[in-house]
């Protein structure tokens, strides 16, 4: 779903307008990347936690000229998926996985 569907979604669910819920939905990404720029996690129960995490430094090597290239550690946002979240995506879809299901049959 892109974010022009998403404000769709919500504007019919809410009965705003589409102008009003992309105009909260804009500030309420600018307040969690404000927060995370700030190193703050933000909390939304049930759904998840934005948060940053220190991607540690590490070196790869140039494709082409072979040279050895550093790269520095730096934060990153990160994001934990909330218990909620996490059973209404497990209930709501079946595994894509190949072999045997819960009930015996294979989903091949």
């Amino acid at each position: 779903m892109y974010k022009t569907e998403l404000v769709r979604k919500v504007a019919q669910e809410t009965r705003l307008s589409r102008r009003i819920v992309g105009d909260v939905l804009a500030e309420s990404l600018a307040a969690i990347t404000e927060s995370l720029r700030r190193g703050q996690p933000v909390v939304l129960p049930g759904f998840g936690t934005f948060y940053t995490k220190e991607r540690p430094a590490g070196s790869v090597r140039h494709i082409r000229s072979g040279e050895l290239i550093t790269i520095p550690a730096m934060p990153q946002a990160d994001f934990r998926v909330g218990e909620l979240l996490r059973q209404a995506v497990r209930k709501q879809r079946p595994s894509r996985r190949r072999g045997r299901l819960a009930n015996g049959e294979t989903n091949d």
